[in-house]
């Protein structure tokens, strides 16, 4: 009976701490984050351009693109639509994170202090102090945790859109963090929500951090905190891609 009444109590803690999570915030959560892209401007780099007219002249009058006809229509939409491509990338990527440190902090009960761990690592000759996106520590464990995971400390949590650096001193930065972190008794988690990652580095970071990708890590976020982050993306699809729509029009 006192079995019973404890599991009883144990669903009802959850189901509490399920119905805090607000569709409308992390709506909002990912929102914002997209039309940050708005903000990006191709051309603040170059003196003199602010439109696409005015950079496609500035490539003609260059001395080593002009005369070999990198002035072309299509080389320019590459060009200036990369930068767009990477920021937006860039937004992605903080609106991934957001959304998990949302859930973390109302699944757990966590304050944004109680959410970064920070250890030193070098990249290149330079020490850098890196913070995790996300940690739970074990007095905040709860039944969804998985099993395996018990015997730590604590659960750090590094947060990918995409895996998509290809630069070895920062990918080693990112295979040191998780060995900083494992001397601290914390288990590293990275979750990689895209299945396009360079798989290069992916394999490399498999073999320091307990690693999931694509729909792994939707799970894995369903698992922990009882909400299926994949479905409702699914279900907001339309005003996404209403919003990506916006962005490319601008451009």
């Amino acid at each position: 009976m006192l079995h019973f009444l404890a599991l009883m109590f144990l669903k009802l803690q959850f189901w509490i701490k399920f119905k805090m999570i607000n569709e409308n915030d992390l709506l909002d959560i990912a929102i914002t984050n997209i039309r940050k892209v708005l903000d990006f401007n191709p051309y603040k780099s170059y003196t003199g351009v602010s439109n696409r007219e005015e950079f496609q002249q500035f490539i003609a009058n260059d001395p080593a693109f002009g005369s070999l006809g990198l002035d072309d229509e299509r080389y320019i939409i590459a060009r200036v639509g990369g930068n767009l491509v990477t920021s937006l990338h860039r937004k992605l990527g903080d609106m991934y994170e957001n959304l998990f440190t949302y859930l973390l902090k109302e699944s757990f009960g966590l304050n944004d202090n109680e959410l970064h761990f920070s250890v030193n690592v070098k990249i290149g000759e330079r020490d850098q102090l890196r913070s995790t996106d996300g940690l739970i520590k074990k007095e905040k464990f709860n039944h969804n945790i998985p099993q395996d995971w018990i015997q730590y400390e604590g659960i750090g949590f590094e947060v990918r859109s995409c895996y998509q650096i290809g630069d070895s001193k920062r990918i080693q930065a990112d295979y040191d963090m998780s060995l900083a972190l494992k001397s601290y008794q914390i288990l590293p988690v990275m979750l990689i929500f895209c299945n396009t990652s360079l798989k290069s580095p992916v394999s490399r970071l498999s073999k320091s951090w307990e690693l999931y990708e694509g729909i792994d890590s939707f799970n894995l976020v369903h698992t922990i905190t009882g909400f299926d982050l994949y479905n409702f993306l699914q279900i907001n699809s339309k005003s996404f891609k209403k919003e990506i729509d916006n962005i490319f029009s601008n451009f």
